[in-house]
């Protein structure tokens, strides 16, 4: 689980006011589903990349916060969180690239919440429709005594692992294009690129842009063997650009 142990007083770099960060014992990163473009559902972490606004409105990285001293108790503020609204500010404001990618990063993941509302929907039409034809295939034959006994199982109605699924048309705006084409150049020039190793296979997958995702695979550090790099290398075959939903 998460948990924490006390507080970093820091200081922003821009005007000096000070604030109170929470410091981790433990972080639990579990969720009840995760998508391919790194976005968390119900995350017990934060899904935000650390970008904050200063009282002062300077945008910055937490991790860019001065230390100054480490507390169990504090009243200070922590540093305010970035509204998606104002993000397409934050990018424009940026006073360096990794303000702008990690404020990129946020606006993507914004962005391509509109097509979850519409995947959940698509999903669960087609999950329906699968357990009314199981339904239909397979009905309850028993007696009114049985089913008032229970004398008689009936077999129950399982998601099949080897179900075919389909995924509503993705067709990304403009804004989301110019946006994921940006993040992909900042991404790829970063000093931290392999730590975006999946980031930047994701944005030239939902780019379309499938023969570049399925180099970006290969070239990835990270256990070939899990499942998010089964995923993509599956719909990266089936050049497939829409962000998908899955468990671990």
């Amino acid at each position: 689980m998460t948990s924490y142990a006390g507080y970093t007083i820091s200081a922003a770099e821009c005007c000096g006011v000070r604030y109170a960060i929470r410091r981790y014992r433990s972080m639990n990163f579990s969720s009840s589903c995760y998508w391919t473009d790194g976005y968390r559902e119900n995350s017990l972490m934060p899904n935000d990349h650390g970008l904050r606004q200063c009282k002062c409105g300077i945008f910055f990285l937490q991790k860019d916060l001065v230390q100054l001293d480490q507390v169990q108790e504090s009243e200070l503020p922590s540093p305010a969180r970035v509204a998606p609204s104002t993000l397409p500010i934050a990018i424009q404001q940026a006073s360096n690239e990794k303000i702008e990618a990690a404020a990129r990063l946020d606006y993507w993941h914004h962005l391509n919440h509109q097509y979850r509302n519409s995947y959940r929907l698509h999903r669960e039409a087609e999950e329906q429709e699968a357990r009314d034809q199981w339904e239909a295939d397979n009905p309850d034959t028993r007696s009114l005594w049985q089913k008032i006994r229970k004398a008689k199982r009936i077999p129950e109605y399982t998601i099949s692992v080897d179900r075919h699924i389909t995924f509503p048309p993705f067709t990304p705006s403009g804004e989301q294009e110019g946006n994921m084409r940006r993040l992909l150049e900042l991404l790829l020039a970063s000093s931290n690129r392999s730590w975006y190793s999946y980031e930047i296979v994701e944005l030239n997958r939902e780019l379309g842009r499938f023969t570049e995702a399925s180099k970006a695979l290969e070239q990835t550090n990270r256990d070939e063997e899990s499942m998010l790099h089964g995923l993509l290398t599956k719909l990266i075959k089936e050049q497939q650009a829409a962000p998908v939903r899955y468990r671990v």
